[in-house]
């Protein structure tokens, strides 16, 4: 980890979050594969189940690639702020689901807030 110009903390390297960000990917990929039509298959109904499945699949995937974007974006200058600092904190709060998942990135379960449950 690196530590931020802000002072507020410390960033992920590059690396770091690209692997989250391909970490959270595959749990979004996994949950909505049962939405995953063949061609020539129907659309789901509007409003059914696996159409909400498959729009909050596609939603969460967006935000971790913007969040991931502009981190990385933010990384590249050098000097990472403010923007920086937000978006890994809600990468970090995204990852939050997969706490008990063993396939969750070394280190990551350290960075998460204990939440109650």
């Amino acid at each position: 980890m690196t530590e931020s110009a802000s002072g507020q903390g410390s960033l992920p390297t590059r690396e770091r979050v690209i692997e989250l960000r391909d970490f959270i990917h595959g749990r979004v990929y996994a949950a909505v594969a049962l939405t995953i039509r063949v061609d020539g298959e129907p659309p789901h109904a509007p409003g059914s189940d696996l159409a909400r499945v498959a729009e909050a699949g596609q939603a969460l995937y967006q935000v971790t690639s913007y969040l991931c974007g502009r981190l990385l974006a933010e990384l590249a200058t050098g000097r990472p702020g403010p923007v920086a600092e937000a978006s890994w904190e809600a990468l970090i709060s995204i990852s939050e689901a997969w706490r008990e998942d063993r396939d969750l990135p070394e280190g990551m379960r350290e960075l998460m807030p204990v939440m109650p449950r």
